[in-house]
């Protein structure tokens, strides 16, 4: 009708409505086949909202059961009478808590790459480092807080069996006067001493939280990693490795060192000890005043200087 009223070509006239000349010849087929009538969509029924206990005991179950779906959890939880929602509704409910599960089972938690810290003792990294001292071989085990980079303990030792590994982490918890549950999370690799049934009892007695990084993917442990390469640039010279007790010696010194004076580079350039245990903005703004005040006073010696040419310089007398 609009193409005779018109008096334009099709595609012309298609052109000014906006529509395809695909769109319009699928349309034709449609008529001659009977199948142009409109679709009608029946309205949807509203839903009442699930309630805060809802909500909270849908995201218990989700917790419990991080790798099932939402429609299997959902019909789980109303075949167990502990919540009646329809899939639709838990699915709103676990992506609004980053509680869904996508594409399947992801990696186990133990074995992602962990997730950065947000304060002291929250999480730590423990790793093992070969050190050959005359001709015999010791195993340097090193603890690192994650957040400042603190290197909270260590040990040297004649072996690497799992009770080093036990006693080295004990001795760590032991200097800790406060503690989160569940804290500090304890990152390591998959070496033999971590997966024996002695370091899992060790593990839930103590109320820690074990994460294992992911197999031949050192990064995931980089923190302690790049500590131990530090070690050997910096502790393991000369005389250290003369006998056991130089190299005690040589790496308490190098410890104190690194915890309290080294610059560090992923902590603006300060110590791990100031955010261990310390304020780093106040060392910041320390550090601020102190570049003013130097500042001034260059200043003040280069006035002096064109006032005075030769009076106050010591090179020149």
């Amino acid at each position: 009708m609009a193409r005779r009223r018109s008096g334009l070509p099709t595609r012309a006239l298609l052109n000014a409505l906006g529509v395809s000349p695909a769109t319009w010849y699928r349309w034709q087929k449609r008529k001659d086949e009977g199948r142009l009538a409109d679709a009608v969509a029946p309205p949807r029924r509203s839903t009442v909202p699930p309630t805060p206990a809802e909500v909270e005991a849908v995201r218990r179950h989700a917790l419990k059961h991080p790798l099932t779906g939402y429609k299997r959890l959902a019909w789980s939880m109303v075949d167990a009478d502990l919540v009646a929602l329809r899939p639709h509704q838990v699915h709103q409910i676990l992506v609004d808590a980053d509680l869904l599960c996508w594409r399947g089972a992801p990696p186990a938690v133990a074995l992602r790459r962990p997730a950065p810290a947000q304060r002291p003792d929250e999480q730590w990294h423990i790793d093992l480092m070969y050190v050959e001292i005359q001709s015999n071989w010791f195993y340097l085990v090193d603890i690192i807080d994650a957040y400042s980079r603190y290197l909270v303990h260590w040990t040297l030792n004649p072996t690497m069996t799992g009770d080093t590994i036990i006693l080295t982490v004990q001795q760590a918890l032991d200097g800790l006067l406060h503690r989160r549950p569940d804290e500090p999370k304890v990152v390591h690799d998959s070496g033999s001493q971590f997966v024996s049934r002695d370091w899992r009892s060790f593990v839930d007695n103590v109320g820690i939280r074990d994460i294992r990084t992911r197999v031949a993917h050192p990064q995931s442990n980089g923190v302690v990693e790049r500590v131990h390469r530090t070690h050997r640039q910096e502790a393991l010279l000369g005389e250290a490795t003369v006998d056991y007790h130089a190299a005690h010696g040589a790496f308490t010194r190098h410890v104190a060192f690194y915890n309290h004076q080294r610059p560090h580079t992923a902590l603006r350039y300060l110590p791990p000890a100031v955010y261990y245990r310390g304020d780093p903005e106040a060392k910041l703004r320390e550090r601020q005043l102190r570049l003013a005040t130097a500042r001034e006073a260059r200043k003040a010696f280069w006035v002096d200087r064109s006032t005075h040419p030769h009076g106050s310089d010591p090179y020149h007398k």
